[in-house]
């Protein structure tokens, strides 16, 4: 596999964050290896100064190694640098343990090789599980505590060795602690993210086959159920019947076979719109100002034309009924452009009717108008009446809008309006609402509690076992005291995020605790862990940056930086002994800060390829689900209807002066099977089926009927049965089965009439029990 597609290929969540951390080791590595390096010339091994220079390099290389390879590389060479990090730094300690355990010169008996003691504990935690990172935590600080004790010149020793130890562990067991935090929640976003791009699949997939079936539902309405209907009625001419079922069968074939978009002018519009209304109600009046200039896509002048055949269809039925009470229905067609597309508004003034109260069976209005309309990128439909005002159908298509730089072609080429995560049905996933859904990493309380617990005892530690002069106690415990109420402050109480004013209180009290401390120091003959709160007061501003607010936590340093400046010039040392205070402290924010800084752009940006992940899948399942849903969909209707098309097609070939009446009767059973298969799908299914075709070539009326919102019970085949058995029953009168939604006591409901009504249930368990 090529680098670039290699980089292509979208990374889980555990990787991203492992590279990250891979990548932040790199700087923290520079920090601390610059701080040492003159540490390292100093204290050369005398036999072999080369190999000093050597391991140094070792230790100090591998991490910017890691750094420099974290984008690129396969992430298991990055994890075999990383434990060949780990084991080289214990192999550096055992080597000073039992080779160089021996004072080093005073002022400068710190090794070298402790200040680096951060970064392969965090290769470490980035790589292994969190066993194998917490076993490695405690044995490097213990063996970086004993080499302190033996290396050590102070008077005690053991002591020095046991608090380096101590703080080692405290301030690594915070950085591996959210370091494995962090993982863990990787992980969940990992998983989480999958569901939720299974679920969004789904939930496309099913959103486009439903488009699809309601689609090809609406063609079938609309022209393969309208041309049988005429022909089982009689008294349409051979010609009409046959020009309408050869008309239908080349759809059909369209729609099977589709073609690229096209675009029709508005003068050709106009055309096609006043030959559908010759054939439907010649006496309508249309009026049209499409100029040439306008150009419609052709797959919406197909749905324009669909919709405003079956108003006009609608019309001409309803007339029919009411002619007797009010005499002619007149009716007008207007057709005019519209924000850069088309509007055509189909009115009679009729007797109306109350869209409220029309079926839900009742397919016409609900897909074969406002549905076909709806499912049309930019298509829209309204229907208004109400009873004693006629009737006003108007549909319409606009272009939607496109960015500057699309090109004219790409504006006018419209699709049927495909599920996006626009769509409310297919919402992108709520991000999860924890705090590491936003970059802000959280111990769990009995971790962070325990860390709270370690920090104040190991403070206790440095603060007071050292035996510093007693007219500084009371400083030295105002200092631990605002100390750790920053650290409590932050942990136990401040909720995320951290406000603006609760990191100024946590600033404050670390500020308090830096100036009543040093101020008892002396300048020289103190303890190695007399600037002790230099450090708690670091590991307070690293919680503070990993928390969400790294800005603050470097102005805090700013401070301590202060503090310790003022101290060395009033205690007659120089502004860099000053800063030689601080210095190394830097190291440690600075990994924090880059964990924070770094996971949250990770978080974010991992949460923009999620999504982006999820709209490609949904894009690839609503894709291939319309292709076989249309390809199901038009195999049953061809099987059902195209024999009987392909017979009345032929009729005007033959010369046939009528449709014989075996060949009626056949587009009466078609047409109510198709009527079968849209208005009672869940309930389109054997034996339901050949027992109603069986029950209506016995003279029984059918009528099957679906309310479930596809969720049809889990009974459904007892159902089905229960049906088909009431079917086989019947030889005269009516039957009307109906599959119930999903919250109703029973699944259906099943009305006999063959002289005496009477009416069924079934309930949930798949049994029948008179209603």
């Amino acid at each position: 596999m090529s680098t670039a597609r290699q980089s292509l290929r979208p990374q889980p969540a555990t990787e991203r964050l492992a590279r990250l951390l891979y990548a932040a080791l790199g700087p923290t590595a520079l920090v601390f290896g610059l701080l040492c390096l003159g540490s390292v010339f100093e204290q050369a091994w005398p036999p072999h100064r080369h190999w000093t220079v050597a391991a140094w390099l070792l230790i100090f290389g591998l991490p910017m190694l890691l750094a420099l390879l974290s984008v690129r590389v396969p992430l298991r060479v990055l994890r075999m640098i990383a434990l060949i990090e780990g084991a080289a730094f214990l192999v550096l300690l055992l080597f000073w343990l039992t080779v160089r355990a021996e004072p080093l010169s005073a002022g400068a008996d710190i090794p070298w090789v402790i200040t680096l003691t951060g970064v392969p504990v965090m290769a470490i935690a980035v790589t292994t599980r969190d066993r194998t990172a917490w076993t490695y935590l405690a044995v490097v600080c213990t063996m970086s505590g004993l080499l302190r004790a033996v290396t050590s010149t102070d008077p005690y020793p053991v002591l020095v060795g046991v608090e380096d130890g101590l703080y080692s562990v405290l301030l690594l067991s915070m950085l591996v602690g959210l370091t494995t935090m962090a993982r863990h929640s990787a992980i969940k976003v990992d998983r989480a993210a999958t569901l939720a791009r299974v679920q969004l699949v789904g939930q496309a997939d099913r959103l486009a086959r439903k488009r699809e079936r309601l689609t090809i539902d609406a063609l079938v309405h609309d022209s393969v159920i309208s041309t049988l209907l005429m022909a089982g009625r009689g008294g349409t001419p051979v010609q009409v019947l046959s020009r309408h079922a050869a008309d239908t069968l080349v759809r059909l074939d369209a729609l099977g076979a589709p073609e690229p978009d096209q675009t029709v002018p508005g003068p050709e519009v106009t055309r096609r719109l006043e030959q559908l209304v010759g054939e439907l109600a010649p006496d309508a009046e249309i009026t049209s100002n499409l100029h040439d200039t306008l150009t419609v896509p052709a797959l919406a002048v197909t749905a324009l034309l669909g919709a405003v055949g079956e108003a006009l269809r609608n019309s001409v039925a309803a007339a029919a009924i009411q002619k007797p009470l009010r005499g002619p229905v007149a009716r007008t067609i207007s057709v005019r452009s519209y924000q850069g597309g088309i509007r055509v508004a189909v009115h009679d003034d009729g007797v109306g009717f109350d869209p409220s109260r029309v079926p839900a069976e009742r397919l016409g209005i609900a897909q074969s108008i406002i549905g076909r309309m709806e499912r049309l990128s930019g298509g829209a439909a309204a229907v208004r009446s109400r009873p004693g005002a006629g009737t006003e159908v108007v549909v319409s298509w606009t272009p939607p809008p496109m960015p500057a730089t699309a090109t004219a072609a790409t504006a006018a080429a419209p699709v049927l309006a495909a599920p996006t995560l626009a769509d409310p049905v297919l919402a992108a996933p709520t991000p999860p609402t924890d705090p590491q859904s936003k970059g802000v990493t959280r111990l769990p309380k009995a971790m962070s509690t325990s860390i709270l617990v370690g920090f104040i005892a190991v403070h206790a530690v440095l603060a007071f076992a050292a035996g510093e002069p007693l007219w500084g106690l009371p400083y030295e415990i105002v200092g631990f005291l605002a100390v750790c109420a920053a650290a409590a402050w932050l942990t136990m109480v401040v909720p995320d995020p951290v406000s603006p004013r609760n990191a100024v209180v946590a600033l404050a009290l670390c500020g308090l605790s830096g100036a009543a401390t040093a101020f008892p120091v002396p300048p020289v003959g103190s303890t190695p862990f007399a600037h002790w709160y230099l450090g708690a007061i670091t590991m307070v501003l690293v919680v503070l940056a990993v928390r969400g607010r790294p800005g603050f936590a470097w102005y805090g340093y700013g401070m301590i930086v202060v503090v310790s400046i003022v101290w060395a010039l009033l205690n007659g040392l120089t502004l860099l002994d000053g800063v030689n205070l601080v210095i190394r402290h830097a190291g440690t924010l600075l990994a924090g800060t880059l964990f924070a800084v770094g996971l949250k752009r990770s978080t974010l940006t991992l949460a923009g390829l999620n999504r982006e992940r999820a709209q490609i899948g949904a894009a690839a399942a609503t894709a291939a689900a319309a292709i076989e849903e249309r390809e199901t969909q038009l195999t049953r209707v061809n099987t059902l209807a195209r024999p009987t098309l392909q017979r009345l097609a032929d009729a005007l070939q033959i010369d046939a002066l009528q449709i014989e009446p075996t060949l009626r009767a056949d587009c009466r059973l078609v047409e109510a099977t198709l009527r079968d298969a849209i208005r009672g799908r869940s309930l389109f299914v054997e034996p339901v089926i050949s027992a109603a075709r069986a029950a209506r070539l016995r003279g029984v009326d059918v009528t099957l009927l679906d309310d479930s919102a596809d969720r049809p019970p889990r009974q459904l085949a007892a159902a089905a049965a229960i049906v088909a058995t009431q079917l086989e029953a019947l030889t005269h009168g009516h039957l009307i089965a109906r599959l119930l939604p999903a919250d109703r006591p029973t699944i259906a409901s099943i009305v006999v009439d063959a002289g005496e009504p009477r009416m069924l249930a079934v309930t949930p368990d798949g049994l029948l029990q008179p209603s």
